[in-house]
Parts: structure tokens; C-alpha cells; sequence
């Protein structure tokens, strides 16, 4: 895909999230995992996986209805035999896409094919803790080696697509925020950070005694996403729309979410087909049964459970607010980013 060719879908992208039109897919290509992440509950159920067919034809019909990005997830998408297969299906039909992984089993030479994705924006790889003790506890698995020897393989030679680091923040450690950003800069990466949701019932919901914070780590966990927003203003390797860190304080403190874009921005694709306004609400659909204009049809009936959800139980996901805010503040978004890579080209990372 040429430069101008990616410029002009993101342009379009850009319009379409700021008409608020639905324009994203998170897709579970896979519920299994080898992890066993105790704020995530998808690898507790394998489920099934849509095969190639139903995925390609799932997607040439969420394409007529004007999605145009993919936000591909799991469980693990390396778990997934044909997972470059999913990518030529992507491409084919001219979607866009992420992809996130635990970077446990990735290898070389599935690093060097992620160069043939036409159409992958980034790559990003979960990574909650440098200390390997407290890695287990949020990860579930004593896996914090498999993932530092990815992460230094993808340094060496880096895939074309950016790539950043996906940190959850909870009690646990949100006191290594700040050298994340360290490890994240050397190494020319960019850092995502963003809140555990709490709450159980939900399939990224944490219930578990562990991360039950204070009402003093909870001030002290909503000063840091306020530093974060400072610094990324400051041309930061960070990810997200400042805003959305501001939205993560707040989130933290217990103060209103507002409304987001869940079943009109953004839906949410489990690995089996059925569809849901986002990934913390209950599926409403199926396409392997139905077409996706009438999902979307349906989905309008959920609005009054997702006012619900923003209002009562709010999440404070990067696939929720972070996608809302930006379609609110595109030019901010722009001018943030801007400032980013131009600090990136100043000064190269070190090895």
C-alpha cells in the first residue's frame, strides 16, 4: 500500500469517526490464550473460531455498511494457525487494522511477514509489568522472559508498522509507569496506558481481591494519567489523545464518563460471530446468521443499556473513550502526534 494510498483511508477514517459513523470492529480472531490474565475473563472460554470463509464474508458485509478498521484481538491471535491468512482476507477487502498480542509466542520470522500486512497501522504488545514477580500476578503466567526477548527481536528489526506497548495501570504497578516510558523510548516504541476496569460480570472486568486499590493509590494512580497527559502534550512516545488521559483520572476518581461511542463508533465481534455494542456488553446479533445492516438495525435498541453502562458501570477502555475523544478532538489528535514524530526524528532512540 503506498503512502498516499494509507494517508487517504486514514483521511477517511478521520471523517467518518468525526460524523460518528460506525467505523471500527474489535474482533476476538480467537478466545484461547496462554495466559491466564486474572482482569480478563475471554480465555475462560475457548468458544469457537470463525473459519476463514465465514470471516471473509462476515467482513465483505461490515465493509457495505462503512467499517473501515479492525482492531484485532484475542484471547491470543498467535494461537491462530492461519492468522496471515486473516490478514490476506483483511487486505482484500481494503480494511485497515491492529493487531494485539501477548508476545510470548512470537517468532523472527513471523516478526519479518508482518512487513507483507498491507494493511496493519501497528502492532501492539501487552506488557504490564518489567518486574517479573509482578508480571505473574497480572498476567497470570511466569511468561515476562518470552516477552522481553520479542520485544528486543522486534527492536532490532522493526517491523515497518509502529509499535507500541499495551499497559494496563492497577495498584500493582502503576508506580513503573515512568520507566515503561524509559524502556518504551529507547527502544522506539510507544507506550498505551490505561486503567484496569473493575467490576465482575464482564469479560474485561477485574473482581479479583488484587486489585481492590485505596481510595490513596486510587489518587495517587489518577495524578499519574494527569503527568501522562502533560507528557504526552510534551511529545511523549505515548499513545493516546491527551484527553483520554485526563478521562482516565477522572475515571479513577469516580467522577461521570459520559456518553461513548459504543454500538454507533465502534462494535465488538467475538470469535464466534455474534456481535455486541462493545466488549463489555452482552452480544445482540449473530452474522453467521443475519446480516450486518440488520445487526446494526438492532443495535439501536441497545441504546438505553449503553446510556446505562456510560452512567452506572463505566469503563475506561482504549477501545471505548480513547476512539470517542479522538473523533471529538481530531485536529488535537493530529497536532499531538505531530509533535511526537517530530521528536522522534530529532532524536533517534537508543540501542
Amino acid at each position: 500500500m503506498t503512502h498516499l494510498v494509507r494517508f487517504l483511508k486514514k483521511a477517511r477514517v478521520a471523517l467518518r469517526m468525526h460524523r460518528r459513523r460506525p467505523t471500527f470492529v474489535s474482533f476476538n480472531v480467537t478466545n484461547r490464550c496462554n495466559e491466564a490474565c486474572p482482569m480478563c475473563s475471554i480465555w475462560r472460554d475457548e468458544g469457537e473460531d470463525l473459519p476463514l470463509a465465514e470471516i471473509e464474508r462476515i467482513f465483505t458485509d461490515l465493509r457495505r455498511c462503512g467499517f473501515l478498521v479492525s482492531e484485532l484481538s484475542g484471547g491470543e491471535p498467535f494461537l491462530r494457525p492461519d492468522l496471515f491468512e486473516v490478514f490476506k482476507v483483511l487486505d482484500r477487502l481494503g480494511f485497515l487494522y491492529t493487531l494485539t498480542t501477548n508476545g510470548t509466542l512470537v517468532t523472527g520470522e513471523q516478526i519479518e511477514r508482518l512487513s507483507d500486512a498491507r494493511g496493519l497501522l501497528q502492532l501492539a504488545v501487552s506488557l504490564d509489568s518489567l518486574r517479573r514477580d509482578t508480571y505473574r500476578a497480572l498476567r497470570g503466567c511466569d511468561l515476562l522472559p518470552d516477552v522481553l526477548n520479542t520485544l528486543d527481536r522486534i527492536a532490532a528489526a522493526p517491523p515497518p508498522q509502529p509499535v507500541k506497548l499495551n499497559m494496563t495501570l492497577s495498584r500493582l504497578n502503576y508506580q513503573e509507569v515512568f520507566d515503561m516510558i524509559r524502556y518504551a523510548r529507547a527502544r522506539g516504541f510507544f507506550l498505551s496506558v490505561f486503567p484496569v476496569s473493575l467490576g465482575g460480570g464482564f469479560e474485561h472486568r477485574a473482581d479479583h481481591p488484587q486489585f481492590r486499590a485505596s481510595s490513596g493509590e486510587l489518587r495517587e494512580m489518577a495524578t499519574v494519567f494527569v503527568e501522562l497527559s502533560r507528557l504526552k502534550k510534551e511529545g511523549a512516545p505515548l499513545w493516546e489523545y491527551s484527553g483520554f488521559y485526563e478521562k482516565a483520572a477522572g475515571y479513577l476518581l469516580q467522577r461521570p464518563m459520559g456518553p461513548c461511542g459504543a454500538g454507533e463508533l465502534f462494535v465488538d465481534l467475538h470469535s464466534d460471530g455474534k456481535l455486541a455494542p462493545c466488549i463489555d456488553l452482552p452480544t445482540c446479533a449473530d452474522l453467521r446468521q443475519e446480516s450486518a445492516a440488520a445487526a446494526l438495525a438492532r443495535m439501536k435498541t441497545q441504546s438505553e443499556r449503553i446510556r446505562s453502562c456510560s452512567g452506572a458501570s463505566p469503563c475506561c477502555y482504549t477501545c471505548s473513550y480513547n476512539i470517542s475523544l479522538t473523533a471529538e478532538h481530531p485536529v488535537r489528535f493530529v497536532l499531538e502526534n505531530a509533535r511526537r514524530t517530530v521528536k522522534l526524528w530529532v532524536k533517534k532512540p537508543k540501542a
